[in-house]
């Protein structure tokens, strides 16, 4: 089986520029807040590709809580909640499929949402994915850290993982007063039938 290797600092930078332009360019932060939250993702991207492909420190800690030092030899075994539930390596490729779908489902839904907004230019847009939620951007964003979590869990990004959803929620709130005071009662409507992460499927605008 092909296995990576850490010390890979090239990878590191790579992943951090690419998945930089995604939340820079996808995002799009304006206001003084969105970019301090637009920062604390940037610094959950480096701490999690710092470990992935750098230096390994949280599989450095687990290798010293548990005594089975392969959590800071042996690369694959970053995949970390397989080995540590018992379910090996075949476990370690499910969680690794299961995390890179979420990942890659939540990086199409934000840039889907992005589009569609974008064309919108400035008008109420409730088609497409804004049928079925308010805010498809940060849901896809919170799809993609939670796909990185299952693939690749590290101490850094398990605690940043509930900061950067209430950063995240804010900020879609104060979205939504400011398209408040511009549509007036066609939001207030359209949010009462529309959820706002997650679908209602019950009451999708027609």
């Amino acid at each position: 089986m092909f296995r990576l290797d850490y010390y890979q600092w090239p990878l590191v930078a790579a992943y951090t520029i690419l998945l930089g332009v995604f939340l820079y360019g996808i995002l799009r932060p304006r206001r003084r807040a969105e970019w301090r939250s637009a920062g604390v993702a940037q610094a959950f991207i480096i701490a999690l590709y710092a470990e992935m492909y750098g230096i390994p420190l949280t599989m450095y800690l687990v290798a010293w809580l548990t005594g089975r030092t392969e959590f800071s030899q042996d690369h694959f075994h970053g995949h970390a909640w397989a080995f540590l539930l018992g379910l090996g390596e075949t476990g370690a490729v499910l969680f690794d499929i299961v995390g890179q779908l979420l990942i890659a489902g939540g990086a199409a839904l934000a840039l889907v949402g992005w589009r569609q907004v974008h064309r919108g230019t400035g008008t109420l847009v409730t088609t497409g994915l804004y049928r079925f939620m308010r805010h498809p951007q940060y849901t896809g964003f919170f799809l993609f850290l939670l796909g990185s979590m299952v693939n690749w869990p590290t101490l850094p990004t398990l605690l940043m993982f509930p900061v950067l959803l209430r950063v995240y929620y804010r900020l879609a709130r104060a979205e939504e007063f400011e398209a408040q005071s511009i549509f007036g009662e066609a939001y207030r409507d359209y949010s009462r039938r529309v959820g706002m992460f997650i679908p209602r499927f019950g009451k999708v605008v027609m």
